[in-house]
């Protein structure tokens, strides 16, 4: 197996554990991990389905490179791998980072609008994260399904972060404006 197949398991795994890690410390604080779809239901459930499926394919192609009918020259398995870095790196502090706020959809009990370390830089660095993560998927098995699957659940995606940011507009206001106007939604 190459160099870069190990760093991609490695990744998930650490990305798998760290996830663990957040939902377990948020159970002692006894809210809902799950909160309300801020867009259409159907659509925030394939959304997810078909970005889980995406990096699937990335799990699946790391254990068995061979695999598939695309030959991947390693210049671009290696730029996916760095994708998959930058993107479990943000994803690690913007999880930790969030803390309580984390939900799956719109909280439904009180929360605080985040704005301090990573976020300074970033609105949604979570879903940065996740499209960094997507896009190297997509570099490292360039399967057409496996594309639409990435592009399908990137678009989805934005559309949730569009919905989240106008229920933080209608929560947070004027806090919310300010924050906005000086922080981009992505980079």
């Amino acid at each position: 197996m190459p160099i870069h197949s190990y760093i991609v398991l490695s990744l998930f795994t650490i990305l798998g554990i760290s996830l663990g890690m957040v939902i377990v410390f948020r159970k002692k604080d006894e809210f809902g991990f799950l909160g309300t779809p801020p867009i259409d239901k159907f659509f925030f459930l394939t959304g997810k389905i078909t970005l889980f499926t995406n990096w699937g394919f990335f799990i699946y192609k790391a254990i068995s490179p061979d695999s598939g009918y695309v030959t991947v020259p390693p210049w671009l398995s290696w730029s996916a791998t760095v994708l998959m870095a930058a993107g479990s790196v943000l994803m690690i502090i913007a999880l930790f980072e969030l803390g309580s706020s984390l939900r799956v959809g719109l909280p439904k009990e009180e929360t605080h609008l985040q704005t301090k370390g990573i976020y300074r830089f970033s609105r949604n660095p979570l879903y940065l994260g996740v499209y960094l993560i997507t896009l190297g998927s997509c570099l490292y098995i360039p399967d057409l399904i496996n594309i639409f699957f990435g592009l399908y659940g990137i678009c989805i995606h934005h559309m949730i972060t569009i919905g989240e940011e106008k229920f933080l507009d209608h929560k947070f206001g004027d806090e919310w404006k300010n924050y906005s106007k000086r922080t981009r939604r992505y980079l």
